[in-house]
């Protein structure tokens, strides 16, 4: 139904009517190689010289997603070569030649309508430039029919998600071409409902995904623009929805200016969320507790604390989250020290699964399991999504004060039926400097628990170096090139063989990615306290 040519009809626009402002970050020589034949998309590349990509078999899922939602176009209009700008045109042109049957069926998958439609919007200087009337109407036709398209996503609920995603889609298309006055309000109210059921009360979208909150706070940014360039006030929920959205986002945000790498935010470069952040007018205050979420944070003067207190994503909206329960970051204010593997780019099903468990995350492992595992399900879009099953038994937060520092304590009772313990996890931020002191706690309630064999993982920032003592329970930790007094650390665990392990930690925009882990494993009987901590490494006071 939508996309038949009486429903698209609705959705037919005369003409682009103002020019979307975006916050994304361009690289000219991004859209250079492009021109050129060799197309970097969704983490894989793909060589096809004169021949057009939209007929060329892709090399990923992935590829195929940002391929056809156009948002590579960023670079070619930051570029200000001529025959770039006129390649980039082409492409456009030979998607439009397609016939809707030969497209990839990805290409009406609700966010990638949705970020084509953003996108042409955005860009409709580059894409109507020199462009003749029969090329223009049928860029108008077939946003014609994504806007039909979008409209019925925006009422599914069934979508996660993509519900939302769908929704900011259609704002934008309302706004930015020139349509009957009716399709503002309507527009507005499907954004509305969709902020509503998919946002929680935090500012985080209920997937839980750090990368999600993201992407949608930088597209409500420059929607605000559109409202201001039309000299309309934007909708209430709007606004204030932009607001809680960034405060989540300050919360996750380490002190190097990125997010934590749990939850996808490993995927959003740091000068991306800077700039979100940036953008909020006025005074901001800082959340320490995202509640509806699940998510953390503790900071003084010398150190950052993010971390994970287990809350489980609505199951629709399942496609994204790890792992992470009772997971943490740990950041002085000179850089990162404990952190999480986050996602490679381009990552298929299986690396991904591997890299959304939790071992790729700092948290906590009983007989190798985490508290939540992974299943594959059949959505209604016809494609496989990989969903996390959580275990139950989340337990509230708690904060406290002593004269060492702030505690935090985590708690979960989701191994009580199929390990037999119950487990708490005691961090406390160090007043006096850059130190984190660490209890992790497995308590036998019954008292008939059998013996376990815990996992402790620590996955180190790829620039610090791990350098062994003489001791088996210390690791020395360098900075090279860090700032005197924060480039050595030293992590301990009394009583307890520290292992190093290979690991990899990936953020968007860094080319690092080889790091290491480190491991405390022990076999527990009964209760059982494992205590670590990671201190400024001082040897005149060893």
């Amino acid at each position: 139904m939508a996309t038949s040519p009486l429903f698209r009809g609705f959705y037919r626009a005369r003409r682009f009517a103002l020019l979307a402002p975006h916050i994304d970050l361009a690289d000219p020589s991004i859209a250079a190689d492009i021109a050129a034949g060799q197309v970097v998309l969704g983490g894989r590349s793909l060589l096809c010289g004169d021949r057009s990509p939209f007929y060329v078999a892709p090399p990923s899922e992935g590829f195929v997603r940002a391929l056809y939602g156009f948002g590579w176009l960023a670079h070619c209009d930051a570029s200000p070569l001529p025959e770039v700008r006129a390649h980039a045109r082409k492409l456009v042109r030979d998607f439009l030649k397609l016939s809707e049957n030969r497209r990839s069926a990805f290409a009406d998958h609700p966010a990638v309508v949705a970020r084509r439609v953003i996108t042409w919007v955005t860009h409709s200087g580059l894409l109507a430039e020199g462009e003749d009337r029969a090329g223009y109407e049928r860029l108008l036709d077939q946003l014609a029919r994504d806007g039909a398209i979008l409209a019925v996503y925006a009422r599914r609920s069934d979508l996660g998600v993509g519900r939302l995603q769908a929704a900011v889609g259609l704002a934008f298309h309302a706004l930015a071409l020139d349509r009957v006055r009716k399709a503002i309000p309507s527009a507005e109210q499907s954004l509305d409902l969709a902020l509503a059921a998919l946002v929680a009360p935090d500012g985080a979208t209920h997937d839980r995904d750090c990368g999600t909150v993201a992407l949608i706070a930088a597209d409500l940014v420059a929607m605000l623009a559109l409202y201001r360039a039309r000299q309309i006030a934007p909708p209430p929920a709007i606004t204030s929805t932009l607001s809680d959205m960034i405060a989540f986002l300050r919360l996750l945000q380490h002190p190097d200016g990125g997010l934590t790498l749990m939850n996808g935010g490993g995927r959003i470069p740091r000068d991306l969320a800077g700039e979100i952040i940036r953008s909020r007018r006025g005074p901001a205050s800082l959340l320490t507790s995202a509640v509806e979420t699940g998510f953390e944070r503790l900071e003084n003067a010398h150190a950052v604390l993010i971390a994970d207190a287990g809350n489980p994503p609505r199951r629709s909206c399942a496609g994204r989250a790890g792992a992470s329960a009772l997971a943490f970051e740990f950041s002085s204010r000179a850089d990162r020290i404990i952190t999480s593997c986050g996602m490679p780019p381009g990552a298929d099903a299986g690396i991904a699964r591997a890299y959304r468990s939790a071992a790729a995350h700092s948290s906590v492992l009983v007989d190798g399991d985490g508290l939540g595992t992974l299943y594959d399900v059949a959505t209604v879009t016809g494609e496989t999504e990989t969903r996390l099953r959580p275990l139950p038994g989340a337990v509230a937060p708690l904060r406290a004060r002593s004269e060492t520092g702030e505690t935090l304590t985590l708690g979960h009772r989701g191994f009580i039926d199929t390990h037999g313990y119950a487990l708490e996890r005691q961090l406390t931020l160090i007043d006096a400097f850059a130190g984190l002191i660490g209890r992790d706690r497995f308590d036998d309630l019954t008292g008939e628990a059998p013996n376990r064999v815990v996992t402790l993982a620590f996955h180190l920032n790829p620039r610090l170096v791990p350098v062994r003592l003489g001791r088996a329970d210390a690791i020395i930790l360098r900075l090279p090139e860090g700032k005197p007094g924060y480039d050595q650390f030293v992590f301990e665990a009394p009583g307890y063989q520290i292992l190093v392990e290979e690991s990899r930690v990936f953020e968007a925009g860094s080319p690092n990615n080889r790091s290491h882990c480190l491991v405390i494993e022990a076999e527990i009987a009964g209760s059982t306290e494992i205590g670590w901590r990671i201190l400024p490494y001082m040897p005149e006071f060893t």
